[in-house]
């Protein structure tokens, strides 16, 4: 008779778990394994803590058992793994009392609070995408702190880059990060496990060593640090940036200073062919914005070093001359008009600006964007163009050829960026920043898409009757099926139509995550979604989504993230592999 109050529940009589023939029972909603081993009985959860694979199908050897899926294998008695770091299996005391078997699930469980970290730091170090995916997937469903997890994959990352990264290298993983991290903040937390697993890849890779910089010796100030910034990164010496960094921080009292003096090296006209720079330096200030010296200042010092220390190569012919351009009208910015940055009732043809953006002539080009600084035209309104002239570029381009989408996706992340450098840099920095992104334009001359009117309307004047739930169904499985010649047409009847262009863009943003595991359509999902809402009045927004279906339909990988999600969640609600079949 069991005492009152007792924990233990029966579960199964003795007879039905004979030496080397496990059973599996259900007690309190999850599936309990019970095996008879050299004349003891034992209880533990049925779920492999790899990959949930059940363990009634494993076989035992001196009281160690093994699961037959991949080899890992436990204590049976106190749940210790023998082949993970941290994912030690779950066991429960056993009593067997008039031939029944009894077990407490109350005081078995789970051998270590801390395993959801504990996993996530081996996930960081091995870059093991399942491993990953099982931590976040607890802390999604157990609730754990995601603030505290972030805060780990970015100390991590800090040191990882620091030792073992270079500037192209570590913008990239930092991207993949903060975009990342903004993506899962669209969606409910039930479909934040892939965007926040891509956030935790981009964090993860071994970690070297390496002395602790020391900063330099006295005397020295912030006047001489900020000249001596500016010269390495002429002579790209990233080391000696750093170490002024660093200097900077031990003096105290410039933090503030750091961030802008970073936008303001990176728009040099010898970074003109190193955009990519900009879009870096703005993940790496929203990261401290969001995070904090104390938690991101390794990286902050050690990747902007990098990012305005690296090597540049020799310019050519065209280069060359877009960078004396720009040093010839050097004196424009300290002239630019107060109220440059915000909206005014300054006269603006934008067909004639994105006409001239698209031109071929890199005279034009540049001269476009002087005359309507020059103008008083404000820089939100300039870079709001160029992101709509990337987005209808990547609506229309032709597929039966090699479309460009990268191309097109640098056009629209280095103008979206031009808004935050205003934030983060000011007026004459972002003004200069114009410059680098009209020449991704020019650049992509090749392209030679027609141009077409940016103000006129998109919208057909014969109304569309078509049912929301159908046509959005099949613009998601005309992306699935990679049949990029009707997605366009599909993606505008939906929304010229008056559709949820919200809801479209949800629905496309889940489809693409479940089958892709690249950095550029996170960013492109991110990149879209803001400018959607920044740019609300502009007639041609409907084609940033139209280029995102038809470039994320083009490109379409099929990684089948969307299995391993499934699988990741089921683990973390305790499920096995057998209840699929059930």
């Amino acid at each position: 008779m069991l005492k009152e109050n007792s924990n233990f529940v029966k579960v199964a009589p003795l007879s039905d778990v004979a030496e080397g023939k496990p059973r599996a029972v259900r007690v309190e909603g999850h599936s309990i394994a019970l095996f008879q081993h050299e004349g003891a009985v034992y209880a533990t959860d049925n779920q492999c803590p790899h990959m949930g694979y059940p363990l009634v199908r494993g076989r035992v050897r001196k009281g160690v058992l093994s699961c037959d899926w991949h080899g890992w294998s436990y204590d049976m008695e106190g749940g210790g793994c023998f082949t993970g770091g941290c994912d030690d299996l779950a066991t429960f005391p056993v009593e067997v009392r008039n031939g029944d078997i009894y077990i407490d699930v109350a005081s078995g469980g789970k051998k270590r609070d801390d395993a959801h970290f504990l996993l996530l730091k081996e996930g960081l170090l091995s870059t093991d995408n399942w491993t990953l995916s099982k931590a976040i997937a607890i802390m999604l469903a157990k609730g754990v702190s995601e603030e505290e997890t972030l805060k780990l994959m970015v100390k991590h990352m800090g040191r990882h880059i620091s030792t073992d990264r270079n500037a192209f290298e570590g913008g990239r993983k930092l991207a993949r990060m903060m975009n990342g991290v903004t993506v899962a903040h669209m969606y409910q937390p039930e479909d934040r496990l892939i965007p926040l697993m891509m956030a935790a890849d981009g964090a993860s890779g071994r970690l070297g060593d390496r002395p602790d910089r020391q900063p330099l010796p006295p005397p020295v100030d912030w006047q001489k640090l900020e000249d001596w910034i500016r010269v390495f990164t002429a002579d790209k010496e990233w080391e000696g940036i750093e170490k002024c960094l660093i200097t900077a921080r031990r003096l105290g009292g410039h933090d503030e200073k750091i961030i802008p003096l970073f936008f303001q090296c990176a728009v040099e006209p010898f970074f003109l062919n190193h955009y990519r720079n900009l879009i870096d330096l703005t993940h790496l200030a929203e990261l401290l914005e969001q995070f904090g010296w104390e938690l991101a200042g390794e990286l902050v010092c050690n990747l902007g070093a990098k990012i305005l220390g690296q090597g540049r190569g020799r310019p050519g012919e065209l280069h060359r001359e877009a960078i004396e351009k720009l040093e010839e009208i050097d004196h424009i910015f300290d002239e630019l008009p107060q109220d440059a940055s915000t909206e005014n009732s300054v006269a603006y043809d934008e067909d004639k600006f994105s006409a001239a953006l698209v031109s071929g002539d890199l005279d034009e080009v540049f001269d476009a964007v002087t005359e309507m600084l020059t103008a008083g035209v404000p820089i939100n309104t300039l870079a709001t163009t160029m992101v709509m002239m990337a987005g209808d570029r990547m609506a229309r381009t032709p597929v039966n050829m090699s479309p460009g989408w990268w191309d097109l996706q640098d056009e629209m992340e280095i103008a979206s960026t031009v808004r935050k450098v205003l934030r983060y840099g000011g007026t004459k920095v972002a003004a200069k920043a114009l410059y680098h992104a009209a020449w991704r334009f020019f650049n992509n001359r090749w392209l030679n898409i027609r141009h077409q009117s940016l103000t006129a309307s998109r919208t057909s004047t014969t109304p569309v009757d078509i049912d929301e739930n159908t046509s959005l169904s099949e613009i998601l499985d005309g992306i699935e099926s990679v049949r990029i010649q009707e997605i366009g047409r599909r993606t505008r009847e939906y929304l010229n139509s008056g559709c949820s262009a919200e809801r479209l863009m949800s629905e496309i943003g889940l489809c693409i995550l479940k089958d892709d595991n690249g950095d550029d359509l996170l960013s492109s999902i991110r990149m879209v979604s803001e400018e959607w809402k920044t740019c609300e009045a502009h007639p041609a927004r409907n084609q940033l989504i139209v280029g995102l279906a038809r470039w994320a339909t083009d490109i379409r990988r099929n990684a089948g993230n969307d299995s391993a999600v499934q699988t990741a969640h089921r683990f973390a609600r305790g499920e096995t592999a057998t209840e699929l079949y059930e």
